[in-house]
């Protein structure tokens, strides 16, 4: 007990250098579990592309089976399109307490959206996605293949609000939701820029009128916001996460520092004659005026 008091700074190094690692034994026991399959068009069997190059690997497959020549960008787009749709479900990927746990706490006592994850390779680790995850998906495959994509942000951060995009093709943009899933069978001009259907409310709403109500939608689409073309849509957020995954392994390496240190230079102790205890003081006094 005594041996604890006296090396208790040690022992806090200790015990914050293991608290520190603790979410890196997660992987232990983390599985890739799909909670909830909802009456979207989401295919299980996909959850095994769960990355980036195997995402675009099989969109490239499914393209070359069914086309030879030049490269015809709507055709592709179509398929990555299913794609993403097939890929997730509704619902919101967060980081764990195992995965960046300043993310996950951040999430928890600042703002939810904080530990929302925006690294499209990190998303595809999960069954279940916002629309802004999804679409981040959708435009980084398309932005890798070439093709020219812009994030299409309507509503307000207070809600309601809703993500999409934009994909330019033959001289026009072309508007994709990959998130909603609109019916697009149900009107005649389909995929048309969000511009034209600014000024055909109706004729958009009825693609939309399965999974959302009117007065949700007119909200919505007083405040439409373009990305700039093939800019990521959520630098800020992806730099935060970034920046907190790297602190979290620093945090170990600095308390592990610290305990080498605490070994390597020792404090020293004090043997001076201001240091001692009044009772040793009061021996010597007496001891001096025995000896003289």
């Amino acid at each position: 007990m005594i041996s604890f008091f006296k090396n208790i700074k040690r022992n806090i190094f200790y015990f914050l250098f293991f608290l520190s690692i603790f979410p890196f034994f997660g992987f232990l026991s983390r599985e890739n579990v799909v909670e909830n399959q909802r009456a979207e068009m989401f295919n299980s069997d996909l959850s095994r592309i769960n990355t980036m190059n195997k995402a675009i690997s099989y969109t490239d497959s499914i393209y070359s089976a069914h086309n030879i020549g030049a490269f015809d960008t709507l055709k592709y787009v179509k398929i990555v399109t299913k794609f993403t749709k097939e890929r997730f479900y509704h619902g919101l990927s967060r980081y764990s307490i195992f995965d960046n746990w300043i993310a996950y706490l951040s999430g928890k006592i600042l703002w939810s959206h904080m530990s929302a994850i925006v690294n499209p390779e990190d998303i595809l680790k999960h069954s279940e996605g916002l629309c802004s995850q999804q679409t981040i998906v959708f435009m980084e495959m398309l932005m890798r293949k070439g093709i020219k994509v812009r994030s299409v942000g309507l509503g307000y951060k207070e809600g309601p609000g809703h993500f999409l995009s934009e994909v330019y093709c033959n001289g026009s943009w072309h508007l994709y939701d990959v998130s909603l899933e609109p019916n697009w069978k149900k009107i005649a001009f389909h995929h048309e820029s969000m511009e034209y259907y600014l000024s055909h409310k109706d004729s958009l709403y009825v693609t939309y009128q399965e999974t959302m109500p009117k007065n949700i939608f007119d909200k919505l689409i007083t405040n439409v916001k373009y990305g700039k073309a093939n800019d990521f849509p959520a630098k800020k957020m992806l730099l935060f996460h970034q920046i907190t995954y790297v602190i979290t392994y620093l945090i170990p390496l600095f308390f592990l520092a610290l305990i080498i240190i605490s070994y390597r230079y020792p404090k020293k102790n004090n043997t001076s004659l201001y240091s001692k205890s009044p009772e040793y003081l009061e021996k010597v006094s007496e001891s001096v005026e025995q000896s003289t």
